[in-house]
């Protein structure tokens, strides 16, 4: 019971970086990663599945990548849990990756932990076997002979 009394009150709070939140979306629909850069501190950390982004420019590089790489993205949040100095969305994505003939969805969850009114880090976990297998890559078991 105490459990859900605590999910409950994290899902009926307001979140006090949802200002925050609502201008990195305004960056993600305008593709402005100088607008996305803006919202996180000089020495903010970027943990990804491919592995950590460390400074404010570096960020900025891979956000400007992605817009490049992925040109429609666009992004929904399903889910903002707030707590304290962190907010969690759960989102899902869609666009067509250059290159690509047909757009493809990944859905993920990401964390910010917020200073000062913005991000000094971040972990972002999305599900990559889906998108890869979306892009036609393969997943075969392990041994089987390679093409």
């Amino acid at each position: 019971m105490l459990l859900t009394a605590f999910a409950f009150s994290l899902f009926a709070q307001d979140c006090p970086h949802q200002a925050l939140l609502d201008k990195l979306d305004k960056a993600m629909m305008e593709k402005n990663a100088d607008m996305t850069a803006a919202l996180y501190h000089a020495n903010a950390v970027r943990h990804t599945q491919e592995g950590d982004i460390e400074g404010v420019e570096k960020i900025r590089e891979q956000t400007a990548e992605f817009f490049k790489d992925v040109p429609d993205a666009k992004s929904i949040n399903h889910d903002i849990i707030c707590n304290r100095d962190y907010a969690v969305v759960r989102w899902e994505g869609k666009g067509t990756p250059a290159g690509s003939p047909r757009m493809v969805s990944v859905t993920g969850i990401t964390i910010y932990k917020i200073k000062d009114g913005k991000v000094i880090e971040e972990w972002e976990e999305m599900n990559m076997l889906s998108l890869m297998m979306q892009m036609g890559f393969e997943l075969k078991p392990p041994g089987e002979a390679k093409d």
